[in-house]
């Protein structure tokens, strides 16, 4: 197999398994877990897992430049916390296809930050892939739409689990570069760890209750939306461009759709479904253009 067709695998499993957790994080959510303990508790048990095994198996995981230390905390704070309270926020606030379809602007972001970096030069693909995703976004936001209302809230954090997803693919691969997957993935959980932690400290919310099965269902959920999905997804960034893992992740909208639709009876409406098919649009423009 070679190493291009080994990331398109990866991209595809991490964005199953990211698909599929929206739908459990939602049916959690119906259940009276509380949204907040879901988010800490699902980078916090990976970490601790991460951290057990490095030490009992694998100390040189561990073994990190201290240069290098602030670079996983953004990356774990921004990339990782942020990203996550955001996204699952907004799945809170809205339903499932429309937050992960909002998340989904995150190629756009990226392409801004290439051209506006100078990394890239402007060209009309690229422009019209920007003015496409905007497009979706005010159509999926209901502005063309009086029927529907997202509300102030929900599209603050829709939009804003994209500028982390995508500030999550630009900075990866420059806090990864210097070493194993497995270093990478154990510190910038870790980081995103202690900050969720040191927050408590100052806010001390209210996140119960601690039931057998609620923890239980915490470890499971830990599992299949973090370290199973984390390690195929960073796998993926070794060998493609980020993106090039965001084209190929969109395949994580269909699969929240669909396990959505089965489980929880969600379904987007015409307005939601053609924004959504807009920025989907854009970024396969972009990821054409790119490649």
């Amino acid at each position: 197999m070679n190493n291009r067709l080994r990331g398109y695998l990866s991209i595809f499993v991490a964005a199953f398994f990211w698909g599929s957790s929206a739908t459990v994080a939602k049916s959690l959510f119906q259940h009276n877990v509380v949204p907040l303990l879901l988010i800490e508790s699902r980078v916090i048990i990976a970490a601790l897992v991460l951290l057990v095994f490095s030490l009992v198996a694998r100390r040189d995981i561990l073994k990190i430049s201290f240069v290098d230390v602030a670079g996983f905390a953004i990356l774990g704070i921004v990339g990782v916390a942020g990203a996550n309270y955001t996204y699952y926020m907004a799945i809170q606030k809205m339903n499932v296809p429309l937050a992960i379809l909002m998340q989904y602007t995150a190629p756009v972001f990226v392409a801004v930050y290439m051209l506006l970096t100078k990394r890239e030069s402007i060209s009309l693909p690229k422009t019209t892939a920007i003015v496409l995703a905007l497009a979706g976004c005010t159509i999926m936001l209901g502005l063309l739409n009086p029927n529907v209302h997202i509300g102030v809230v929900g599209a603050v954090l829709g939009l804003s689990s994209a500028l982390t997803f995508a500030f999550f693919n630009v900075y990866t691969k420059t806090a990864f570069k210097n070493y194993p997957l497995w270093t990478g993935i154990t510190y910038t959980l870790l980081a995103g760890s202690a900050f969720w932690l040191l927050l408590d400290l100052f806010v001390r919310p209210s996140i119960g209750p601690f039931s057998q099965s609620v923890i239980w269902s915490l470890i499971t959920f830990s599992m299949i939306s973090v370290l199973i999905p984390y390690f195929f997804y960073f796998t993926g960034l070794r060998y493609l461009l980020p993106s090039t893992a965001v084209i190929i992740s969109t395949m994580e909208p269909v699969v929240a759709i669909a396990t959505a639709f089965l489980f929880l009876g969600e379904r987007l409406g015409m307005f939601q479904a053609a924004g959504g098919i807009l920025i989907v649009s854009a970024v396969v423009l972009l990821e054409v253009k790119r490649e």
